[in-house]
């Protein structure tokens, strides 16, 4: 059988060889998207609105999907970009290049003396969320000016004139990886699924590669991709299958949609107690962990961010900080926590960034740098004078020229925006919260079941949608339970992930992300050949929901501290895979403390409000 499995891939890998090419036009593309003035600065301006007036709206991938010319426009543009010779500044190559490897200067803007081993990009760092907003938005633009290169191409008038005008409100998609797929659907979405599609365009139907699968490199630059044994692969790749072939693994996305399908309870859980409990942009915006932090923010988007990175790679491209925005999954991801970011700051109008130092080293600024909503985001320069762009200037998303639909009032809706935003987040991200849960529950006068009804995903101790606990729910305040993580940004050469289980894991470290007795984990996303660092990023496991489910098996007689205190003591158990899903001593990951707090939370008392939460209460040391 398994002789049969390896024939049948060598077959479509040949296959896909002879076929697989980027999208003919039939014209020079060089000369297309050639510089006028290859001397001159890259700038990033803002994109034009809708021939209404309004602002466009980045789309969900499915939902663009959906309007065919849209999207014919997004895989040609992506498939022509991908094409660019790797030299030019605007190729897919050198765009994606910004972000880490190949670790050399883009736009004339050189490095910090002794940071030139890293890209521009800030991770643990308030300008994360800001410093993304011209990245994004100068892949966008780059899609925006091909998709309407292409448009005009269509010889048929008719056709050309509806190409033309989908061009004209063109804007990248986003995946949503905190909703479940729509029925019959897989989570993980089939548009990245398959290495060839035939696509129509201005000259026909043709059988391409696919470039939402991967990113083919032409020509490979193995030194500037650092990491065997990726440096020798002629394309990204997504969870690796190495059995198959160690020369051209190939990518196993059922493995990342099962992964990735398995995450998206604690996903939920975790983004709505940021957005309910969240307040100051510091703390929401980055994993930068200092020592003055409460225990109640230990959480950010960055660090929910890093989930996708490390189980939508699986030891892929994706996994590898430097080298993850070469898969073109990247940008979709990254459009999504764009997208995150702009709901929460709906919710939180006044916060923004206060100055604080930054917890690792950029092409441009070194650890330990002083930033703040002045602080240049380099390489990115709103003008041809040399002016940046900075997290003030990009605080809106407005001002690139781009919306969110959640986040855009639409004609005639005369709701109040947040009060509307907080509705759909308490539908959406609520079906995993124990305050909504509770709220549900007192509303049908009828403790609930323990039946499984909730998200897909791990349901040994993940609770459902109805369970609760026993005699926790005579009145409007219930207890919230969380383990806090902190450890050394260098504690391990590269990416890890620290699982926390009730009950004995089991033996083999590759299957604890789908364990039944899995609570939760917190991913480290963080670059390799940072030993010695003791700065510190943080992240949480929520564990209530988890309680929540054991009291209604029986196994705990309710969630408050008197009764969940013992049980952790003795039921509670961690632990720790490197990238390469093999077991790690936490006696080797230094800096690493493991923390159990809970606060005592009150019930949203409406559908547009959010449960309050008070102080936090250290209750147990796992590790330090």
């Amino acid at each position: 059988m398994r002789f049969l499995i390896c024939l049948g891939w060598i077959f479509n890998f040949i296959i896909s060889l002879v076929s697989a090419q980027d999208y003919d036009f039939g014209v020079d593309v060089v000369s297309l998207t050639r510089r006028q003035d290859p001397n001159a600065p890259i700038v990033v301006s803002r994109l034009p609105l809708a021939s209404n007036g309004s602002t466009p709206l980045r789309l969900e991938v499915r939902d663009m999907k959906a309007d065919k010319r849209k999207w014919d426009l997004f895989i040609l543009a992506l498939s022509m970009f991908q094409s660019v010779s790797q030299d030019d500044p605007l190729s897919y190559y050198q765009v994606a290049g910004i972000h880490g490897v190949p670790f050399v200067t883009w736009n004339d803007v050189g490095p910090a003396a002794g940071a030139s081993q890293s890209g521009y990009c800030p991770h643990s760092s308030v300008l994360f969320p800001t410093w993304h907003r011209p990245y994004l938005a100068l892949y966008e633009q780059e899609l925006f000016k091909l998709a309407d290169a292409i448009s005009r191409m269509f010889s048929n008038v008719t056709e050309r004139l509806l190409y033309m005008q989908a061009a004209s409100d063109f804007r990248i998609p986003y995946w949503d990886w905190a909703s479940p797929a729509p029925p019959g659907q897989s989570h993980f979405p089939d548009v990245f699924w398959n290495s060839t599609l035939a696509q129509y365009g201005p000259n026909g139907v043709q059988i391409i590669r696919n470039p939402l699968y991967s990113y083919s490199f032409h020509p490979l630059d193995g030194e500037a991709l650092i990491w065997p044994p990726l440096r020798s692969w002629n394309e990204t790749k997504r969870a690796p299958n190495t059995d198959i072939s160690e020369l051209e693994p190939p990518s196993m996305n059922d493995q990342v949609n099962s992964a990735l399908l398995a995450k998206l309870p604690e996903i939920q859980q975790r983004l709505y107690i940021l957005f309910s409990s969240y307040h100051e942009f510091d703390s929401f915006s980055n994993k930068n962990y200092a020592i003055s932090q409460n225990l109640s923010h230990l959480d950010s988007i960055e660090a929910v961010h890093d989930i996708i990175h490390i189980y939508g790679g699986s030891r892929g491209h994706m996994t590898y900080v430097p080298l993850s925005s070469f898969d073109p999954l990247f940008f979709l991801h990254h459009a999504m926590t764009d997208r995150l970011i702009s709901m929460w700051q709906l919710l939180n109008p006044t916060a923004w960034i206060t100055p604080q130092v930054s917890g690792e080293a950029t092409y441009t600024a070194l650890k330990g740098t002083m930033q703040n909503s002045s602080t240049p985001l380099t390489p990115f320069m709103s003008s041809a004078d040399g002016t940046f762009w900075d997290s003030d200037m990009s605080r809106t998303t407005e001002v690139f020229g781009y919306s969110y639909g959640d986040t855009s009032a639409l004609p005639g809706d005369g709701e109040n925006p947040r009060n509307k935003l907080i509705r759909k987040i308490n539908k959406w991200l609520g079906i995993n919260s124990p305050a909504m849960i509770r709220v549900k529950s007192q509303a049908q006068h009828r403790r609930p079941s323990g039946l499984w009804k909730g998200s897909p995903g791990v349901k040994g101790v993940q609770p459902s949608l109805k369970a609760d606990a026993k005699n926790n729910a005579a009145d409007d305040h219930y207890t919230e339970w969380i383990a806090n993580v902190y450890v050394n940004h260098g504690a391990l050469d590269g990416s890890f992930s620290i699982y926390v289980f009730a009950g004995q894991p089991p033996d083999d470290a590759g299957t604890w992300g789908v364990a039944p007795n899995l609570i939760g984990s917190v991913g480290i996303f963080t670059m390799s050949g940072m030993s010695g660092s003791h700065s510190k990023i943080s992240g949480t496991v929520p564990l209530t929901m988890a309680l929540m489910r054991l009291v209604d098996l029986g196994a705990l007689q309710d969630t408050e501290p008197s009764s969940v205190v013992p049980f952790l003591q003795q039921t509670l158990h961690f632990r720790i895979a490197g990238i390469d899903n093999k077991e790690v001593d936490p006696e080797q990951v230094m800096g690493l403390y493991i923390g159990i707090s809970s606060s005592r939370v009150r019930l949203p008392a409406s559908e547009v409000e959010f449960p309050q939460w008070g102080q936090p209460t250290l209750r147990l040391t796992i590790w330090e």
